[in-house]
């Protein structure tokens, strides 16, 4: 059974999702055809095109934003292009789902969400997915790879930025999960007090 991701369908989702902006057309060679679309956060925010590609003869629907910066390799100065590839493979390591990846050959930096689609549906829920997490990681972290493209931060500043957030909501959990035991173990002295029973001796 051959895919049922059409252009049909994906035009579909992106009208129930609300997004009515996008242009759909043919392409050559290929048994369906590419939309083209893009956003912006606000009116004075940069925006960012999207291709929606139904690849059905690779059986892969892709979700792809390119250019989403431009760092070519004879103009950006060495030591900015390698913090912007430890950034980036950072990111690409800590995220599940879509990557950055970065062109040699003329310096493209786009983000991308491939998924498989042999033989089967797409329901809207996959396709709300996809397209959510491309915008996601799209505006949470193009900002700050251009930033280290422009030289305003390092690879080592973007890197002790990420892990302080994760640092501090650890430190978060971890008071909340001692005040739980606290509140439970209080709650058991209570109890065995209310019942007679000796308390229980520290340890």
């Amino acid at each position: 059974m051959a895919t049922r991701v059409t252009l049909e369908l994906l035009k579909g989702y992106l009208e129930r999702f609300g997004w009515s902006r996008y242009k759909a057309v043919d392409e050559p060679f290929e048994k369906e055809g590419i939309i083209y679309t893009g956003w912006r956060s606000s009116e004075e925010a940069e925006g960012y095109n999207m291709v929606i590609d139904p690849m059905v003869e690779k059986n892969c629907l892709s979700f792809r934003v390119p250019k989403v910066l431009v760092a070519p390799r004879d103009t950006t100065p060495t030591e900015q292009l390698a913090d912007l590839l430890v950034a980036m493979g950072f990111i690409n390591y800590r995220i599940i789902l879509g990557k950055f990846a970065y062109d040699p050959r003329d310096g493209e930096v786009r983000f991308s969400v491939d998924m498989p689609i042999d033989e089967n549906d797409l329901s809207y829920e996959q396709f709300q997915h996809c397209l959510g997490v491309t915008l996601k990681m799209v505006e949470e972290y193009a900002p700050k790879l251009k930033a280290i493209v422009a030289g305003e931060k390092t690879a080592q500043q973007f890197l002790e930025e990420e892990l302080r957030g994760e640092a501090e909501v650890a430190a978060a959990l971890g008071q909340a999960l001692r005040e739980l035991l606290e509140r439970l173990d209080q709650e058991l002295r209570r109890r065995r007090q209310a019942e007679g029973e000796e308390p229980l001796e520290e340890v």
